[in-house]
């Protein structure tokens, strides 16, 4: 999704013979059922020359403009060829003397798979991302040691310059990674700073710019980290009225020059053709960067349809599009066209559901595919490890159906064996039909070696569809034994499934009077519910997957937080709103019970006098995140860091500090009293 120059998504529509090769049987192990069958269909094919791609080109714009009422569009030239991959462009992220350490403080969705956040840490300095700026924290080497403001930089070069949404940030040692959109350029822009893990002091390196459309979603993160290589997801239009077709380009800046030429990241013939027909085509690419040698990253592209959904495991990225016409499982889009359906209903096509699941091995490994059968509803829908990979997938039959009514839902589970460089279709076998979630938005995870889903009906505390809360049913799926599912009654619905320790947290409502909290033990062979909690008057006022975080110590107890704000006289807050959130926590007791333990609010102070927002002034991905680190307790809110302690099963301000005080400085300040 874009941002505020957004122009709503894609325009045009595309057309391509289909390719029609014969697929080569694959073997199966004897004791496990034939994950995919032998369905005829494509071999994945690059395209074989630039004129070809060009051809494809041309051959979809004038069916666009047939089907446009003769809307005119500029053609594509037949393009050479230019290097596949990137020439090296810069020492993006070169080890000193001396590795700084990079403890972990975000939730992410894979253990060992670091995901872009507003707030990392470098050895003893927490680092944050705010208004287009990055500001170091030193926490000193104990709790309740001072902190202070130890340096504030700019990540842009000036507010003049400035066309960037700086969204993403990713540490390696003493290297910070800044991932913003640059709407000048028309690029994903990667700014390269270093960090000193003695002082705290900041300098810029240089940046890079990966030519793209904005890459921004609501939910799922644009770059990841797996050991040392950057994992970065960029989109391309392909048809635009108008205007040419540019190959995406690797150019660098160093310091606060200016971007070079630079080198074309990928060419025609690195692209997957489509195998078969798609309506409004994209370029999608895949990027790994190493940061510790040049920056020569390895890009691959598919043309896919718009929609996409994207994930990384410690050994692969996957990407997961709509299938095109003409395959034997494919979308039937002409006819979807031709549906009309009566007032709150939908049309739904049992051919609606196919799509094209593709698996990139980070270790340079063969590309394969598969054809699968559904949707899922965000990249928490995917989960692979021990060789496997698992997706809670919804499809829909046939017919006009009222809106809301539920999906078919079933758990994908196929070894990674099963995609290969022959398009094999996914059996019966492969899936195991679930229970469906009756209106309202899915929510699901997988923790360890379950599945969780459940429903948000009515309102879900960020904004109000005029309907009450009611109380959900969460499913727990065993992945050893899928077809024994749990169903747990909540006395809410289920807005958010999120990880402590080995088991799960789930928020959610069940009235107006505050923001409720289910614990669930997760152990081997059993999913249940061990304790309900509220939190009076409080709504959670966030909805991305860092903006929760927990505690979890060896003996089972623990603490969670949580950003909220009162529920008393309050405007429904969009997503896209900048305003500052309080930190709601909870303790876990060692009985898995829980203990509403207050809150930790900003001082509510001006920002320091000559302090102002230039650029990237509104929070996209949030800003106010709770952080455990080195067995202490933090709260980033807006431009104010507060240190807490809990203390008679209560969280009370230790200290805190203004972000946007001069740096060097701390705050000695009486903190405001937890409420």
């Amino acid at each position: 999704m874009q941002r505020w120059i957004a122009s709503g998504g894609l325009a045009l529509a595309a057309s391509v013979a289909t390719l029609a090769l014969a697929m080569s049987e694959r073997s199966t192990t004897p004791t496990e059922p034939a994950p995919v069958d032998a369905r005829v269909g494509p071999k994945l094919a690059r395209f074989a020359s630039a004129r070809a791609f060009a051809a494809y080109i041309n051959a979809s714009l004038a069916r666009t403009a047939e089907q446009e009422d003769g809307k005119m569009f500029q053609s594509v030239p037949s393009p050479s060829a230019p290097s596949v991959m990137a020439e090296p462009a810069a020492d993006a992220a070169a080890t000193g003397a001396e590795a700084a350490a990079n403890p972990e403080i975000t939730n992410n969705q894979m253990v060992g798979v670091d995901e872009g956040g507003i707030v990392k840490q470098i050895g003893r300095h927490l680092v944050v991302l705010q208004d287009g700026r990055l500001f170091s924290i030193d926490l000193g080497d104990r709790a309740g040691a001072p902190m202070r403001l130890a340096d504030r930089i700019d990540v842009y070069r000036s507010p003049e310059t400035a066309a960037s949404w700086y969204d993403e940030m990713l540490v390696l040692e003493d290297r910070i990674l800044v991932t913003a959109y640059n709407y000048r350029e028309q690029a994903s822009e990667i700014t390269v700073l270093r960090l000193d893990p003695t002082t705290g002091r900041m300098r810029r390196e240089g940046r890079f710019l990966m030519n793209s459309n904005d890459y921004y979603s609501t939910e799922n993160y644009a770059t990841r980290l797996v050991g040392d290589t950057l994992v970065v997801y960029t989109p391309h239009q392909l048809l635009a009225g108008g205007t040419q077709f540019a190959w995406p380009r690797l150019r660098r800046a160093d310091g606060d020059g200016e971007a070079d030429g630079g080198k074309a990241l990928i060419g025609p013939t690195d692209v997957y053709a489509p195998p078969g027909e798609v309506d409004y085509p994209v370029l999608h690419t895949i990027s790994f960067c190493p940061l510790k040698a040049s920056l020569d990253c390895r890009t691959t592209a598919f043309i896919g349809p718009a929609m996409r959904e994207f994930y990384v495991s410690p050994t692969d990225a996957f990407l997961w599009i709509g299938a095109p016409d003409g395959l034997p499982w494919a979308i039937d889009y002409r006819n979807r066209r031709r549906q009309a359906c009566g007032a709150g209903e939908s049309w739904r096509s049992a051919s609606s559901n196919p799509a094209l699941l593709y698996r990139l091995p980070l270790d340079g490994g063969t590309i394969g595919a598969l054809a699968v059968e559904g949707v899922p509803a965000d990249q928490f829908a995917f989960d692979s490890r021990d060789g496997r990979f698992r997706a809670l997938l919804a499809s829909a039959g046939a017919g006009c159906a009222p809106n809301g009514t539920a999906d078919p839902l079933a758990l994908l589970d196929v070894p990674l064996t099963a995609f290969g460089t022959s398009i094999r279709h996914t059996t019966d076998r492969a899936y195991t039909r679930l229970p469906g979630i009756e209106g309202g938005m899915l929510e699901n995870r997988f923790l360890g070696g379950w599945l969780l889903y459940g429903g948000r009906t009515g309102w879900s505390g960020m904004e109000d569809s005029g309907r009450r809360p009611s109380p959900s049913s969460l499913f727990a799926v065993p992945l050893r034994q899928p077809d024994r599912v749990t169903r747990l009654s909540l006395p809410h619905n289920a807005v958010r499934i999120e990880r402590a320790g080995n088991d799960a947290v789930v928020t959610g409502y069940r009235d107006a009077g505050g923001l409720s909290l289910s614990y669930l033990r997760l152990d081997r062979d059993a999913a249940t519910l061990a304790a309900t909690t509220q939190l009076p008057g409080r709504v959670e006022s966030e909805g991305r997957s860092h903006a929760f975080n927990a505690w979890v110590r060896p003996d089972g107890s623990g603490v969670l937080g949580i950003p909220t704000s009162s529920n008393q006289g309050r405007a429904d807050r969009g997503w896209s709103e900048s305003r500052d959130s309080d930190l709601s926590f909870v303790a876990i007791g060692t009985d898995k019970r829980l203990s509403p333990a207050g809150e930790l609010s900003i001082a509510g102070r001006k920002p320091e006098a000559g302090y102002r927002c230039e650029i990237s002034c509104i929070d996209w991905y949030g800003n106010a995140r709770p952080i455990f680190t080195g067995g202490r307790i933090f709260a980033l809110m807006g431009t104010e860091l507060v240190e807490g302690r809990m203390a008679g099963g209560r969280i009370a301000p230790v200290q805190r500090v203004d972000l946007t005080g001069r740096a060097g400085s701390g705050s000695g300040a009486r903190p405001a009293a937890a409420r």
